[in-house]
């Protein structure tokens, strides 16, 4: 698990992100030559949670509740309650 410090930069609250996990991900391109600005879209879940996700170039960002991560967490959550209702 990797700590970063929230810093004030010019008056604006700033967590710098790990260049390699962008550059896996492909938000980033590897080459510093090649990169460029990249839109980001931040959404406050609730105290103390933000999801940070690239916007798409080609198109609008994807609903939170498509993402492959609460899906999971969803179908989790259902195996749960059906290991529960059959005890």
């Amino acid at each position: 698990m990797v700590f970063r410090k929230l810093r004030n930069h010019d008056g604006t609250p700033l967590v710098a992100l790990d260049r390699d996990d962008l550059v896996l991900d492909g938000v980033i391109a590897a080459d510093e030559d090649d990169r460029k600005e990249k839109t980001m879209h931040v959404q406050r879940l609730g105290k103390e949670v933000y999801v940070v996700r690239p916007v798409p170039d080609d198109g609008p960002i994807t609903p939170l509740v498509e993402t492959e991560l609460v899906q999971g967490l969803v179908g989790r959550e259902l195996q749960q309650i059906k290991n529960d209702q059959s005890a």
